[in-house]
């Protein structure tokens, strides 16, 4: 005689789909209220043509067109930047009671102690709205770019401009670079 198997219990499903979904549906909303509240709330402020920007009372620059103010990298009075891409400039002014020499060896010391490696190519340069100074290149595993400084003695003030583009790419921006730097004004050159 031959026994029959036993019935294999009937499996009872569990109430885990529902709560699931409703997990899932929450999740959606959550990151997705996020990632529109990031894309309204921008940094970025789109800036029109020949826009002039105050940098401190007595420095401004105009941006080159195709460039948005960085809402967070600006601090009125002191600091003001743009950016386009993988490419930023920022002009920034700072009190200061030594050379422009004495600035320059502290930048290079700042950068190098930031893993920043300089091209051994300092320049002077003057634009014809009377900025002066001295520029040099640098790079870091992932950028380019060049600082620009400049030094008012009357007026005790050192202004830096800093132009810096995503590794490989700082030929194409240095053009647009230039047009800034050539359109700041200090008090000495208004």
């Amino acid at each position: 005689m031959a026994t029959a198997l036993p019935a294999i219990p009937r499996r009872e499903r569990y109430g885990t789909l529902r709560g699931s979904a409703l997990i899932l549906a929450f999740v959606i909303l959550y990151v997705g209220f996020w990632v529109i509240w990031d894309s309204k709330a921008s940094g970025k402020q789109e800036v029109r043509p020949g826009t002039t920007i105050a940098v401190a009372d007595d420095v401004s620059f105009v941006p080159a067109d195709g460039w948005a103010l960085e809402k967070e990298a600006t601090t009125p009075g002191q600091s003001a930047a743009v950016v386009r891409g993988a490419s930023a400039f920022s002009v920034a002014t700072a009190s200061w009671m030594g050379t422009l020499d004495e600035y320059t060896a502290r930048e290079k010391k700042l950068f190098r102690a930031s893993k920043v490696r300089l091209y051994p190519n300092d320049q002077s340069f003057h634009t014809g709205n009377g900025l002066t100074g001295v520029k040099f290149s640098y790079f870091t595993s992932g950028a380019e770019g060049i600082l620009w400084i400049a030094y008012d003695p009357e007026a005790k003030t050192v202004v830096t401009l800093n132009g810096q583009s995503a590794a490989g790419s700082l030929p194409t921006a240095l053009g647009q670079f230039q047009e800034m730097v050539n359109s700041v004004r200090t008090g000495a050159g208004k």
